[in-house]
């Protein structure tokens, strides 16, 4: 870590054995065993005391040296949290106060849309770069169609823009007051920004697909990328390599990454034989991914991480799987 530019700061200790019966002590313990422990805890004795905290940090936070988005509320008592307990998801004695996002007004200048790799186009908002929790942001997601007529956003608006969770740039509305005369409003696509295929959309879903997935470029380089990320197969390439092998034709579906050679490898730009080795070798390596992964990997519709291991430890072969009834 240390190596890496990185640090750490303690906020909990797991254990069955712990040497004080409550959450602050056994966390000034550590910091005396040489961890490293947050020095703005506090224990509240009241409700007024945990707003008049939570209304402190509201505008402080922002002189930290790292970021922030909320506040733990925990019960200190080890014994009072053993009779809580926790739901499936999360702790009963312990919760999260999130602080209103930091918010700014900026011009939407286009809306582009985007093609996933199961075929979901998504509209993207592009607006004048703005300041925005210590990052400068450019562009949002607005999700869908409805998403988009909700919004009622017109390319020339003025938008405000926030951090959902502080990381992800969403646009929350418009200025009304500061629309031009001549804001035009942005519409969906019928067809697909990449293949011009004309786009599908179930009443069920919220998204429009295009159909044709084994003609749509973006679509099929969207799936090679997803086989090979780290989640999935964790073969050593990105988009980068992706880009030049399907340019070169080299690669169309998954299959064909395991018939690559390094002659292949060689003509792409930039690669030497150290880089086409370690590419190979990884490819290698990954014929003994886990069933599940593999599953993920494939990126069928629906089936992500965990649906996957459900998949997976049911049945135990793609060969099971593949004759499943829909029951």
């Amino acid at each position: 870590m240390a190596k890496r530019g990185l640090d750490c700061t303690l906020y909990h200790i797991a254990s069955d054995t712990l040497p004080f019966a409550t959450h602050i002590e056994n966390l000034e313990a550590a910091r005396t065993w040489g961890f490293k422990v947050s020095e703005h805890m506090k224990v509240c004795r009241s409700r007024q005391e945990i707003e008049a905290f939570i209304a402190y940090w509201d505008t402080e936070r922002k002189a930290l040296p790292y970021a922030t988005d909320g506040v733990v509320i925990k019960v200190n008592s080890y014994a009072q949290q053993r009779t809580l307990g926790s739901t499936a998801k999360a702790p009963r004695w312990a919760v999260a106060y999130k602080f209103q996002a930091e918010k700014a007004l900026t011009r939407l200048s286009e809306v582009t849309y985007q093609v996933g790799r199961t075929g979901a186009v998504t509209p993207v908002a592009n607006f004048e770069p703005v300041q925005l929790s210590g990052t400068m942001v450019k562009r949002a997601t607005l999700h869908n169609a409805d998403q988009m007529a909700l919004l009622d956003v017109h390319i020339g608006d003025y938008v405000y823009v926030e951090k959902g969770g502080e990381i992800i740039p969403k646009i929350t509305g418009g200025e009304q007051s500061m629309r031009p005369s001549d804001a035009a409003l942005p519409h969906f696509p019928q067809t697909c920004p990449d293949c011009g295929t004309p786009l599908i959309r179930d009443e069920q879903e919220a998204k429009a697909f295009c159909p044709n997935q084994s003609g749509c470029p973006t679509q099929i380089k969207g799936r090679l990328v997803h086989f090979l990320s780290r989640k999935a197969m964790n073969i050593i390439a990105g988009d980068a390599t992706v880009d030049q092998l399907y340019n070169k034709g080299f690669v169309w579906n998954v299959a064909d990454f395991y018939e690559l050679e390094k002659e292949h490898l060689l003509t792409l730009d930039g690669w030497k034989d150290r880089s086409a080795e370690r590419f190979l070798k990884s490819i290698k390596d990954s014929l003994n991914t886990p069933f599940e992964k593999v599953l993920y990997a494939l990126g069928i519709r629906h089936v992500g991480e965990t649906t996957a291991k459900t998949l997976a430890a049911h049945f135990k072969s793609i060969d099971a799987l593949s004759q499943a009834s829909r029951e």
